[in-house]
């Protein structure tokens, strides 16, 4: 039940009631009388306490809370803590001397971000190399696509490395920012809702939000055979938030030294995207803004509703959500949605992502 604070209206009727208890002989309700003119004063103060009172009581429960600091405490009691800034990292390959090792340490730059190699490495036969390589910064901006260029900092200290190097197949991945605080409320009232289980379903999915940069998380059993568990993941900071190899390494790796039952097959999954097409016709409030937004809360939609689809569990996206998501577009009048025609399922590990939207 939500602290229900009192009207201006009744705080002054409040006070000028004790005002003429306490205060025998006055009568605050006259308009000319002093009492009249203390009580308003009072009143007045008495609406700030109100609000604060108010306010403290929404940070008691995690739901309503919008403190930063007090949804902090309440998830440290269930052990949940808000997620920090995260490090970049990945493979690289370049060129040195061959069968030559080089320490770890070397520092390579890259869209003015610095990056260091984190082991030895050794340059093969023909000169080759691949080094594992972390940035020096944190956040969603130390990530780097595959095949990206980074600049040897020190080629002076290493002069039989090759001055440029590339990021390997995999990407730079498992940068992300500091977590938001409607992501750590989410979690918090997750954990609330499905305590631990010794390994269940909502634990893999719990392991998997703990990583920094992860939106959302989806396990299911059996995807492998008898025993088998996979975890379907979105990542913050990509296209369509699908994850990198990269980063369905570093979600791997934090599984792995969580997970109670030891199999083999769990593994970190990055979802297939697959695109949604929508066409709209008759829209009767056909401007640039309304376009947007009703692009934006296809996306929208997508991102709370949409789940992977497997073949023996498909997730089937309904029409009329389609059709929700544009209606509830700021100037939409009315609409006829052409596709979808009906309600589309997905297999095979697919995930719907926006498409491309046309206004016929």
């Amino acid at each position: 039940m939500a602290y229900e604070t009192r009207s201006l209206d009744a705080l002054g009727a409040a006070v000028r009631g004790m005002v003429r208890q306490y205060l025998k002989g006055t009568d605050a309700t006259l308009r000319q009388n002093f009492t009249a003119v203390t009580a308003k004063v009072l009143a007045l103060l008495a609406r700030e306490y109100e609000f604060r009172l108010a306010w403290i009581y929404a940070q008691l429960f995690t739901r309503t809370t919008t403190d930063r600091a007090a949804l902090r405490m309440q998830g440290a009691d269930f052990g949940i803590y808000q997620k920090a800034a995260s490090a970049a990292s990945g493979a690289i390959t370049g060129t040195g001397q061959p069968a030559i090792t080089y320490p770890a340490g070397i520092r390579f730059l890259s869209a003015g971000l610095t990056y260091l190699t984190t082991a030895a490495f050794t340059a093969a036969p023909d000169g080759t190399f691949t080094a594992v390589v972390q940035s020096e910064a944190v956040g969603a901006a130390s990530n780097r696509e595959p095949e990206a260029v980074m600049t040897l900092a020190d080629p002076s200290l290493y002069p039989t490395l090759s001055e440029t190097a590339e990021v390997g197949a995999d990407g730079l991945g498992g940068g992300a920012d500091i977590e938001g605080i409607e992501s750590l409320k989410a979690r918090i009232l997750e954990r609330k809702a499905r305590p631990p289980q010794g390994g269940s379903l909502s634990d893999y999915e719990r392991f998997a939000l703990e990583v920094s940069g992860v939106l959302k998380a989806w396990a299911f059993s059996f995807t492998g055979g008898i025993g088998s568990i996979a975890v379907f993941f979105l990542f913050d900071g990509r296209p369509n938030s699908i994850p990198t190899a990269a980063d369905v390494d570093v979600v791997q790796t934090h599984i792995d030294s969580l997970r109670l039952i030891r199999v083999d097959d769990t593994v970190a999954v990055a979802p297939l995207p697959q695109a949604l097409d929508v066409t709209i016709s008759d829209l009767a409030m056909d401007t640039p803004e309304v376009r947007a937004t009703i692009e934006a809360n296809i996306a929208a939609m997508l991102l709370t509703r949409a789940r992977p689809g497997l073949d023996a569990d498909p997730f089937v996206l309904s029409r009329s959500w389609v059709s929700e998501a544009i209606s509830s577009a700021a100037g939409e009048d009315s609409h006829t949605l052409v596709l979808p025609a009906g309600d589309v399922t997905y297999t095979g590990g697919h995930l719907p992502v926006p498409g491309i939207v046309t206004y016929a």
